[in-house]
């Protein structure tokens, strides 16, 4: 936009990127660096006076802090998939306007623990930031596709916070489901072995579907025949073969009493 190659476009407000903050993690595909023994997702606020990760978390919360609104972009956990969903924490009107502008279909709600109260969102929360999390996709995988399904989006909310402007263009409101914690379902491994799932991530799954099976990785004897015990969209998909017991395999979003945000 800045250079006027995006014909329309122009810069109303200041966007500040962040793409990643610690490289050497990201480049051995982990969050956190061999050479290291803090997680750089578990370092905010950060210290200034701390070690390199705690010094670039404070930084990063320094640089961030008189934001209006912020989207942290995320892939899924080690060994998984995620189709493109938001994390909410309480959001109030504003913040539910914010996530329906970028154009993704659901929203869960995030799991609270001592490690949640570590990460950047959690600052941004605590200093009334208006934040969502954006995840998406597996780590350590570019995939192009995936960017492109979400960029349209991202365009959308910085046309609805008016940081971007276009004077034949208006922001869309869209409609997103909201799921609590409450209404997630977890499928279980019972065998350990090897994983072939066969349902596609972020579909809808009806209760007794097959979504894979287990198999001996020496025999190729089918162990355990992985059923849904319910119905609901697959937004997370185990990505790693190798399973041992009692490892997730899938997560469904139920069907929620009250689906939908109003749209005002």
């Amino acid at each position: 936009v800045e250079s006027g190659k995006e014909p329309g476009y122009y810069l109303k407000g200041v966007i500040k990127i962040i793409p990643t903050t610690n490289l050497p993690a990201i480049q051995e595909g982990k969050g956190l660096w061999s050479f290291h023994d803090l997680d750089m997702n578990l370092a905010f606020p950060g210290n200034e006076q701390g070690e390199i990760p705690e010094q670039i978390a404070a930084t990063v919360c320094r640089q961030t802090k008189d934001s209006q609104f912020g989207i942290i972009l995320q892939s899924g956990d080690t060994h998984y998939d995620d189709a493109p969903h938001l994390l909410c924490l309480n959001p109030d009107g504003l913040a539910k306007d914010f996530a329906r502008s970028l154009a993704i279909k659901n929203a869960r709600e995030p799991k609270i623990s001592s490690t949640f109260r570590l990460c950047l969102y959690d600052q941004w929360v605590d200093q009334m930031i208006t934040s969502v999390i954006l995840s998406a996709g597996k780590p350590n995988h570019l995939d192009i596709p995936l960017c492109e399904t979400i960029l349209p989006g991202l365009i959308n909310s910085l046309l609805w916070s008016e940081v971007l402007g276009n004077d034949q263009k208006k922001s869309i409101k869209y409609q997103l489901k909201f799921n609590r914690q409450s209404n997630e379902q977890f499928v279980i491994s019972h065998a350990g072995g090897f994983f072939m799932p066969i349902v596609k991530l972020g579909s809808e799954v009806t209760k007794g579907q097959k979504i894979g099976e287990i198999v001996d990785i020496h025999s190729n004897t089918t162990l355990e025949s992985i059923l849904s015990s319910s119905s609901g969209y697959l937004v997370t998909l185990r990505n790693h073969p190798m399973v041992y017991q009692r490892e997730v395999l899938a997560i469904l979003l139920g069907k929620p009493k009250f689906p939908f945000w109003p749209i005002k």
